[in-house]
């Protein structure tokens, strides 16, 4: 009895794999993209329903269908084969299917069972990699490649491609005639795993039906194109249609545009209050299944399917059953208002209303023109690679086929509401004037130029003030050196050499037997003359020292250096900012001015400089241990001396200050502070 147990657990676990196992179509084709990843097994019974090569087949059970994978391949398996398939889940490029790792063939049955299908049906995706029935009009019949065919079917309004496994050479007559098809519903898919477009895959002619037989196309009555898509011809009018008339245009890429000749029906009843509306041009666009050597004047019979393009019915899928040489219809003239109406829809209209033209440009289809007529913007097109020789804001008359662009609905009346032309050559663009030459484009070059002139001639007037600036302070600088040369001249050949005579004399005079005071005296004054003829030599100096300008600190230390004996000047300078040289010549003269006053009137022993800045100012003091004075009344200056009014004037140029502090034996201090966004 111990084997009991392992029987039961064996049946359990026998039921959870059966459970896991995906053994539905519809299980299969309705997992989510990332669960079909995760590889799960599959054992699948289903019906064969489409071979796509040796590496993919389509089957169906009773709930779905969905895809099969090989690899490799296998080229035994044929439609209505009954298999089981074991394997695991792969996420397809639209929803998923199986990567066969086993297949057995159980039998050989019918194929599935077709679905009924609408186009909204294939457009979903509802029926995708199933068997489905269609039913449809037989449009065109070309080679898809070498052994394969392209059939397109007019499913009511729409239009499907059938791709079928056999060339066209063994296909009944399909063009025209009613046909039920049963056919594997596929289509293109996108990165996103979206359907694009349906088309139907088909294996042999044989899965394709003529339900009603198309007649020749020369047995078709000839039809007036006024007839094209109305009511109460719903079913006639998708067959293909028979019309004759004068070819008005004809273009490289297929597209004619032809005047009907045949007449038209009796106008219907018009009630009383209704509004005379414009008669319809005859005209009609059409689309060749292959380009022609139709010309504008060929007298021509064509078949085709009528269609509704934009706002008229035009002919699609056409062909030419014969033509004739006949004469070149002429353009109707219309106005604008009649151009734009709609009722000359694929019409060939000459405007009557001059044009100008505003611009031109390529497109991939040829070029782009632009007008303006009477404020109302005109588009054209010219459907050629050379580009057109025209002036813009040329005047022009404009003969092409008019195209109804846009059209609004007011009520239930359809009205036109932009309308363009297509001109077949440029001979179709008659040049009235050319534009005048002040243009808006040539005006705003003109513009620019003058601009551009007007910039370089202010850039050349501000580089030559700029020169004159600088020639007139090198002019200025060369006069003061001039003159403060010819002053040390003067003053070394004059003054100087009148000092060195007087001291000279008061030498001898020394020399000679003096009373004690006499001789004081003369050491007195001669002491005096050295120190004048002295202060003479550091003034020619500094009037000829040019070559270096020095800065502030410097100048104190060259005026300490120059003290006479016995007298101590002392030094407290800290880090200055640079300053203008101009104004460092003030400030060293204020500082020896005020040197000189304190030997000379205070008779100090001692004197320091102090130098000291902020940010925003610069403070230089001048202090001495001399015996002081009434700083308020004796600066203002008195007869013979001029040192502090010298002081004020300086201070007041460089846009300083100046402060006396004094008191009598108690020395006295020069404040000059100088404000430095002033320098």
């Amino acid at each position: 009895m111990n084997w009991l147990p392992h029987a039961l657990c064996l049946v359990f676990f026998a039921q959870i794999i059966a459970q896991a196992q995906l053994n539905r179509a519809i299980d299969i084709r309705t997992l989510s993209y990332e669960h079909s990843l995760e590889k799960l097994p599959v054992d699948l019974t289903a019906t064969v329903g489409f071979v796509e090569g040796s590496s993919t087949v389509f089957v169906q059970d009773a709930t779905a269908g969905t895809h099969l994978h090989f690899k490799p391949g296998r080229a035994d398996l044929r439609v209505g084969d009954l298999v089981r398939v074991k394997g695991i889940t792969t996420a397809g490029l639209y929803f998923p299917g199986v990567d066969v790792a086993e297949l057995q063939i159980l039998g050989h049955e019918a194929p599935p069972v077709a679905e009924p299908a609408t186009y909204e049906d294939l457009a979903s995706g509802r029926f995708h990699y199933q068997r489905v029935l269609v039913e449809g009009l037989g449009r065109t019949l070309t080679r898809l490649d070498e052994n394969r065919s392209l059939l397109r079917l007019a499913m009511d309004s729409r239009v499907i491609e059938v791709r079928v496994d056999s060339p066209p050479e063994s296909a009944p007559d399909v063009v025209d005639a009613r046909l039920r098809i049963t056919a594997l519903a596929a289509g293109g898919i996108n990165d996103r795993r979206q359907l694009v477009f349906p088309y139907l895959r088909v294996t042999d002619w044989n899965d394709i039906a003529i339900t009603q037989s198309a007649g020749t196309p020369k047995s078709l009555p000839v039809t007036s194109v006024a007839t094209f898509l109305r009511f109460g011809v719903a079913d006639e009018a998708r067959h293909r249609v028979r019309i004759r008339g004068a070819v008005l245009a004809a273009f490289h890429d297929g597209r004619i545009f032809l005047r009907d000749s045949t007449p038209a029906p009796p106008p219907r009843e018009k009630p009383k209050d209704e509004t005379t509306r414009p008669p319809q041009s005859p005209s009609v666009a059409i689309r060749l299944t292959t380009p022609s050597n139709l010309t504008p004047g060929h007298l021509a019979e064509i078949t085709g399917f009528p269609v509704m393009d934009g706002f008229s019915a035009s002919l699609a899928d056409a062909l030419v059953l014969s033509t004739n040489t006949a004469a070149l219809p002429p353009a109707t003239n219309v106005s604008l208002k009649e151009f734009q109406d709609g009722s000359h829809d694929a019409d060939l209209v000459r405007l009557s209303t001059p044009v100008v033209l505003n611009d031109f440009f390529r497109t991939s289809d040829g070029f782009e023109l632009s007008f303006t007529c009477s404020g109302i913007s005109i588009r054209a097109f010219l459907p050629q690679d050379s580009q057109p020789s025209l002036e813009t804001g040329s005047s022009c008359r404009l003969t092409g086929i008019c195209l109804v662009e846009a059209s609004t609905d007011k009520g239930f009346h359809s009205q036109a509401e932009r309308a363009s032309l297509l001109l077949r050559t440029t001979d179709d663009i008659q040049v009235l004037s050319t534009a005048p030459f002040w243009d808006a484009r040539r005006f705003i070059i003109a513009i620019a130029i003058l601009g551009c002139v007007i910039l370089l001639t202010l850039f050349w007037i501000t580089q030559q003030r700029r020169q004159i600036t600088r020639l007139e302070r090198r002019v200025a600088r060369q006069a003061t050196l001039d003159e403060r040369q010819r002053i040390a001249r003067e003053f070394h050949d004059t003054l100087e050499q009148e000092l060195t005579g007087l001291s000279l004399r008061l030498d001898a005079a020394t020399t000679r037997p003096l009373e004690d005071k006499a001789r004081s005296l003369l050491e007195t004054s001669r002491s005096l003359v050295s120190r004048i003829q002295s202060e003479a030599r550091n003034l020619v100096s500094d009037l000829r020292d040019t070559g270096h300008t020095a800065t502030l600190s410097e100048a104190l230390h060259i005026l300490a250096s120059r003290a006479p004996e016995g007298i101590a000047i002392k030094l407290d300078i800290s880090p200055a900012p640079p300053i203008p040289p101009h104004v460092t010549h003030h400030l060293r003269m204020i500082a020896q001015e005020a040197v000189t006053n304190a030997l000379k009137h205070a008779c100090a022993s001692e004197v320091t400089l102090h130098l000291s800045s902020t940010p925003t100012l610069l403070t230089l003091r001048i202090t001495d241990n001399g015996r002081g004075f009434a700083a308020g009344t004796e600066t203002l200056g008195k007869p013979g001396h001029f040192g502090c009014v010298g002081i004020r004037e300086r201070v007041r140029k460089i846009g300083a200050g100046a402060e006396w502090q004094s008191s009598a034996g108690k020395g006295t201090s020069v404040i000059v502070t100088l404000p430095l966004t002033s320098t």
